[in-house]
């Protein structure tokens, strides 16, 4: 089995490889969101890295990834990929069964409030329900059904 090698990023600095040496991966994970308070740590974001690079040397960014924003309680999850056609597009990822009313009214708001979105209720996510996608995404480097995807305008 080849081993995934995947990249952790937290507040859009701070990056490195994903390791399972101290907790295995979901735990990891798990860890990591739970560490989220809004203020000073508040986004995490992950992503595969080429099978070519090497992580001691250089940590590569990605076109392709899975991130969050928030605190452990109350956090927004976005997908990024690039479709068939080569272009990105960017989601926010939703709990199955939500509606999707014309203005989102839910506030997440990170960095100390510098920083916010809006977002539907069934687009809130608490840290362990995000692990459950991270890990998911981790695994297949998608989102699995039920989740569903909002597209977002990167425009």
């Amino acid at each position: 089995m080849t081993r995934r090698t995947h990249v952790v990023q937290s507040n859009g600095i701070s990056r490195g490889p994903l390791i399972d040496s101290v907790r295995p991966y979901p735990e990891a994970i798990r860890f990591a969101l739970n560490r989220m308070n809004g203020s000073s740590f508040w986004a995490y974001s992950l992503w595969r890295a080429p099978e070519e690079a090497d992580l001691l040397d250089d940590i590569p960014l990605s076109d392709e990834y899975i991130q969050s924003a928030g605190s452990a309680e109350a956090m927004t999850l976005e997908l990024r990929r690039l479709e068939a056609d080569g272009s990105a597009h960017q989601y926010v990822i939703g709990k199955p069964g939500g509606e999707q009313i014309a203005n989102p009214a839910e506030v997440i708001s990170w960095d100390d409030g510098r920083h916010s979105t809006r977002v539907h209720p069934h687009e809130v996510f608490t840290a362990d329900e995000a692990a459950e996608v991270f890990y998911a995404y981790f695994l297949t480097d998608a989102v699995p059904a039920p989740y569903v995807l909002r597209e977002l305008s990167l425009g």
